[in-house]
């Protein structure tokens, strides 16, 4: 019969009559070693192992979130040095568009003085007019407290490019009692204006006469360097409506 000895490569050859005097030693040192190194090689090879993959996953995800941290603010920081409140200056909402007297006029055209411009159509028959008259309005009362308007630049810029010739510019702004420029073009140069200053028209109903247009009602206020200053709103009171041209003188 043969058994291990005290090491694992040992062996001990014995008899039947052997056995039984066996050296009780070596067999209870080997049991204590066998299984001891026994489980530690199965717990080896049934301990799962991470995929390297998943090992660096995190620090991955780590670096696409300041990838895109930092691309957003240079994106931010980009567009916030274009003026004090992050809305485009006057310079950058570049137009090229036709005034009354069928003259090229373009944003340049307008630097170096106090603006405030807004977009409608001659055929509206509420918004517009209600402003022309609200602007006149402001005007009045600034002049009347000894304020000095004449570098206000009201600028009356048309969303309707189909039936807003020059000459009908001319016209309708020769009803309000107020110095107003009034731009119009083409579909494309019009679209393009709209862009450039966030604004908004969209035409309602069809036919070459029966419609009109959804458009952005406020009226954008600009300072003589070109920075935004902010709005006037579609009814907004006269008085804050004075206020708000005065900040701009």
């Amino acid at each position: 019969m043969e058994i291990f000895g005290e090491g694992y490569g040992e062996f001990v050859t014995m008899s039947g009559s052997n056995i039984a005097s066996f050296d009780k030693w070596h067999y209870f040192n080997f049991m204590e070693k066998r299984p001891a190194d026994v489980d530690s090689a199965n717990d080896d090879a049934e301990r799962p192992t991470a995929s390297p993959l998943v090992r660096v996953a995190p620090a991955i995800a780590c670096v696409i979130f300041l990838v895109l941290a930092v691309s957003v603010f240079a994106l931010s920081e980009n567009f916030a040095r274009k003026t004090d409140l992050g809305f485009p200056t006057f310079q950058d909402s570049a137009f090229t568009l036709l005034d009354q007297n069928g003259v090229t006029r373009t944003n340049a055209d307008f630097e170096g003085k106090p603006i405030a411009l807004f977009f409608g159509f001659t055929y509206c028959p509420d918004v517009c007019p209600t402003t022309l008259l609200s602007l006149a309005g402001a005007m009045d009362d600034l002049a009347m407290t000894g304020k000095d308007v004449s570098d206000v630049q009201i600028i009356f810029v048309s969303v309707d490019y189909e039936r807003d010739t020059p000459d009908q510019l001319k016209s309708y702004l020769s009803l309000f009692d107020v110095p107003v420029t009034g731009l119009t073009g083409n579909e494309k140069t019009i679209k393009s204006a709209i862009g450039s200053f966030g604004a908004y028209a969209q035409k309602i109903g069809d036919g070459d006469e029966n419609y009109v247009y959804d458009h952005s009602a406020a009226v954008y206020l600009y300072r003589s360097d070109g920075t935004f200053k902010g709005t006037i709103v579609h009814n907004e009171p006269s008085k804050f409506m004075t206020e708000k041209l005065d900040s701009i003188l």
